[in-house]
């Protein structure tokens, strides 16, 4: 495992899936989309992955991170909230991910899901 932090997220890098943690009251946006997407690519190469996304910290995320800002071998996505209210907004982003989107609890739920994944 493979430890990145900046100022506005740590991502913890697997072989076959990332847990990213967005740091408490940020906005999201497709500037630090494509920050944290730089290293994805050179983490995973053309390896396909599945993205965790760890929403233990009140954000915003901008729609354009959707549009803009995923990478093709990204195969699927998983939110861990216990929080109904992060879930209700989850469940808004889930219409603009075409592919695999799943809801957690806790983040063993849903990195035994990425492990089993492929």
């Amino acid at each position: 495992m493979e430890l990145f932090t900046n100022d506005f997220c740590n991502l913890e890098l697997y072989d076959r899936f990332v847990i990213v943690t967005v740091s408490k009251d940020i906005l999201f946006t497709l500037d630090k989309a494509n920050i944290i997407r730089k290293k994805l690519s050179s983490h995973f190469k053309n390896r396909n992955f599945v993205l965790i996304s760890n929403r233990k910290n009140n954000h915003i995320i901008s729609e354009d991170v959707y549009k803009e800002g995923l990478l093709s071998n990204m195969k699927g996505l998983a939110i861990v909230s216990s929080e109904k209210t992060e879930r209700d907004r989850a469940t808004i982003e889930q219409k603009l991910f075409d592919k695999s989107f799943v809801f957690f609890e806790t983040i063993d739920e849903a990195k035994s899901w990425a492990e089993a994944y492929f």
